[in-house]
């Protein structure tokens, strides 16, 4: 079946001579707060040259089989035409993060506030809403500032602490487990599958890679009372030889704890990758869980979480999806609810994820495949369906 792209702007639809001038769309959906982007090309020239989009224009881009699906709502802010040859390119970023307010530098601070009221505030703010991890939106901070930083700053910072996902989607500010695969409602939210016949030859690709591993890592608290610092310590990787020593101090027990945890995942998500080109599919999206089936051993069955989906629509090439994917930490997706089937408005009540087996011919420290990861798959693609 042939790919459909339909594209708005400013909610109106294009003119059928748009499509036949459209060369290519691709949209770029990243894990986190890093904007998504598009880019499209058209063909332009005499006698009758396109008209110059006006920057600030927000374009809808849907994209599917039988039925279309949106990949996002973007800001136009950026238009090249291009001369002799002819042509036009037009960029832009998510739509969400044109919002003044998250760019303003504040001095403020909060006191025995829970991360979840905190987040909510800022969210309320710039007019969204707030979906926070309860996990993660339950610690309370005893003090906690916004020194001269902007909101979107601040945020990162809180999600650098906290081992989180921040990101701002659909008018919402998300604040979920970071490589869990799960959404900030604690829902899994199911695992792409790739098989053999979905790849584009010679697309695929993975690598273990031979970094330095810690056996544990050290965070601080300096005490005012006693005027001394307090080490915490994080599990890191089994096979390590080495601390890993965050120089920061943090202003509680509690918080550096949290930092020390953080890290420790993030070092091991950083101990494999993978990449991959498929059959456009609109429902691969950044910070799905990705596992490999029938491609080769040592592939198949390890855990990966999809940090940036590409979809590519090419009018000569059709529509492909590229996925760039990280090793799972091992940690932040246990105790996931199953995703919500058969026309349920929420997930049930089985926990995804608090047990595993690592992957038959795995590399030497990958970990153990969540259960529930292969049985809940997100399918995009009309005859999938």
């Amino acid at each position: 079946m042939k790919p459909r792209i339909e594209i708005t702007i400013d909610g109106q639809p294009v003119a059928g001579a748009f499509y036949e001038r459209l060369i290519s769309v691709t949209v770029t959906d990243k894990e986190g707060v890093k904007a998504d982007t598009f880019d499209m090309e058209l063909n332009d020239g005499p006698p009758q040259f396109l008209a110059i989009p006006r920057k600030g224009a927000i374009v809808d881009i849907r994209i599917g089989y039988g039925t279309t699906r949106s990949l996002g709502r973007f800001t136009v802010d950026k238009v090249t035409p291009k001369c002799l040859p002819y042509s036009m390119t037009i960029g832009g970023k998510s739509a969400d993060l044109r919002n003044g307010k998250l760019k303003e530098k504040q001095e403020r601070h909060w006191d025995k506030k829970k991360l979840k009221d905190v987040v909510s505030e800022i969210a309320g703010e710039s007019g969204l809403s707030a979906s926070v991890d309860s996990e993660i939106g339950d610690f309370e901070y005893e003090w906690i500032g916004q020194q001269d930083e902007s909101n979107l700053e601040f945020m990162r910072r809180l999600e650098r602490r906290h081992n989180a996902l921040f990101a701002i989607k659909d008018g919402k500010m998300v604040f979920a487990k970071r490589g869990s695969g799960l959404s900030s409602t604690g829902t899994f939210a199911g695992t792409v599958v790739v098989t053999p016949n979905l790849i584009v030859q010679g697309s695929c690709s993975f690598e273990a890679n031979d970094r330095t591993k810690y056996s544990k890592v050290v965070a601080y608290h300096q005490d005012k009372d006693k005027a001394e610092r307090v080490e915490i310590e994080a599990e890191g990787d089994e096979d390590g030889d080495s601390v890993y020593r965050i120089p920061e101090p943090y202003s509680s027990l509690e918080e550096a704890d949290k930092a020390a945890q953080a890290k420790a995942r993030e070092l091991k998500r950083g101990e494999g990758s993978a990449s991959v080109t498929v059959i456009g599919d609109t429902a691969i999206t950044a910070g799905s869980a990705l596992l490999f089936s029938g491609v080769r051993p040592g592939l198949d069955g390890v855990p990966y979480v999809i940090d940036t989906a590409t979809h590519k629509y090419d009018k000569s090439g059709g529509y492909t999806t590229a996925i760039s994917a990280k090793l799972y930490d091992g940690k932040s997706g246990k105790g996931g609810k199953a995703p919500a089937q058969d026309g349920a408005t929420s997930g049930g009540t089985k926990t995804v994820g608090e047990t595993g087996t690592v992957a038959k011919d795995s590399p030497s420290g990958t970990p153990a495949t969540p259960d529930g990861w292969a049985q809940y798959q997100r399918n995009g693609l009309t005859d999938a369906n």
